[in-house]
């Protein structure tokens, strides 16, 4: 068994460090309502103590920090019914060494466009906006030789995260990365036997280059997360999905991101991967389970945060998506776009797309809407404004009448 870097806190410490974290001048200012709202959704986290940094999941900057301090101005400005992209990932690079199966990149163009002073520029406009945690995925960062030159770019404004799959990566490189302000790396891993994995990724080898990473990662001190996509027959099988979360657990990882199928890219026309209501109350157990149980990884469960019964879908309303063509997008599942940051600012698209996802959606809007944009697919994605609004009249973003519980106990704006 491998042991994860850092303490998780329980009991009294846990309670002197939420107490602690509750000082936070954003926080304190808070009505008594509006700060149990913020315990109602914070409790169902583990909080892991590495070093002087208190880290709660992936979508939230470490404490004490400037991005922290941000991340929860944000909360509350989203809360009053202020759109603002909290959170921003950039896809650095179309370029991937797999093919996986559930890849929601799979029909967006493979040319490479933004230069490093595109995405410098880009970087710093999302966090002028308000963006405290910044993600770079793709494809596969790793393959970008300036990606650490694109991470020393995020300043202490935001915390840098990104999600790889390994591939290649040296003991060298990770240091490089540690150096360039790399906070939390999240490696694709799905399985416990390499078969599986690489069946899934559709490439051999990708599960030892996943299990290569992790290993670096935590040698030098990283908060090591992975990025767990389960099909439908795994979640199916309760006895064999809870080996696996086992698994994670043996080799010491900090941190989940438990990723359902989302009908995307090449699942657009696979509905029965869709997870069953009772496969989703199997997701619920396994964040419940592994929240309050010693020595699992945290988890962070699409399914359970983003529900009705938590924060439900902040697509384009918190949380923003830049392509590698620069097609500025609600989020990396949802293929609409109200324009391009090569022909427009961010704050202008930013401001149109946060008018129509102007409220926080009951469920995952990629799914909901997944039918819908299909029908009017182009070449290749996203859809651009035109298209766009058509599909918001069809489909529209949120229901007031099913606002998300978060939101509802923080006292969001009916007249929305």
């Amino acid at each position: 068994m491998r042991e994860h870097n850092g303490e998780q806190l329980y009991g009294i410490k846990k309670i002197i460090t939420t107490l602690r974290m509750g000082m936070n001048k954003e926080i304190r200012k808070l009505p008594l309502r509006q700060k149990l709202a913020m315990n109602y959704v914070s409790k169902e986290s583990k909080l892991t103590k590495i070093k002087d940094k208190i880290y709660t999941n992936t979508f939230t900057p470490y404490f004490p920090s400037l991005a922290y301090d941000r991340f929860l101005k944000g909360v509350v400005s989203v809360a009053s019914g202020k759109p603002l992209p909290v959170v921003t990932n950039f896809a650095i690079t179309p370029q991937c060494p797999c093919n996986c199966w559930h890849c929601s990149f799979s029909d967006r163009s493979k040319k490479d466009v933004l230069s490093l002073e595109q995405l410098k520029q880009a970087i710093s406009d999302a966090q002028d906006l308000g963006s405290s945690v910044i993600g770079l995925t793709g494809g596969e960062p790793l393959l970008r030789d300036d990606l650490e030159d694109i991470i020393a770019s995020i300043d202490e404004r935001s915390m840098p995260v990104i999600f790889t799959t390994g591939y290649k990566l040296t003991k060298e490189r990770v240091k490089n990365l540690k150096k360039a302000g790399l906070e939390i790396p999240v490696i694709s891993l799905d399985h416990y036997t390499a078969e599986i994995h690489d069946k899934g990724r559709r490439k051999e080898g990708i599960f030892d280059y996943a299990l290569n990473a992790i290993k670096l990662f935590q040698d030098e001190g990283f908060y090591v997360a992975v990025s767990f996509v389960p099909d439908k027959s795994l979640v199916s099988d309760k006895k064999e999905i809870f080996k696996v979360i086992e698994f994670f657990k043996e080799i010491g990882i900090n941190d989940m991101r438990l990723t359902s199928p989302i009908l995307s890219g090449e699942l657009t026309t696979r509905p029965e991967e869709k997870l069953s209501p009772e496969n989703v109350k199997t997701i619920f157990e396994i964040q419940k389970k592994c929240t309050k149980t010693k020595g699992y990884p945290g988890v962070f469960a699409y399914d359970f945060f983003e529900s009705e019964q938590y924060y439900g879908c902040g697509a384009g309303f918190n949380y923003m998506f830049i392509d590698s063509q620069g097609n500025v997008c609600p989020c990396d599942f949802t293929m609409l776009s109200f324009g391009n940051i090569l022909e427009k600012p961010i704050t202008e698209i930013w401001e149109e797309t946060s008018k129509h996802f102007c409220t926080p959606g009951p469920s995952c809007y990629a799914n909901i809407s997944n039918d819908l944009i299909f029908s009017k697919k182009k070449e290749e994605w996203p859809l651009k404004k035109q298209a766009t609004l058509e599909i918001l009249k069809e489909c529209p973003s949120y229901n007031m009448q099913r606002l998300p519980e978060f939101y509802k106990r923080m006292g969001f704006p009916k007249n929305h």
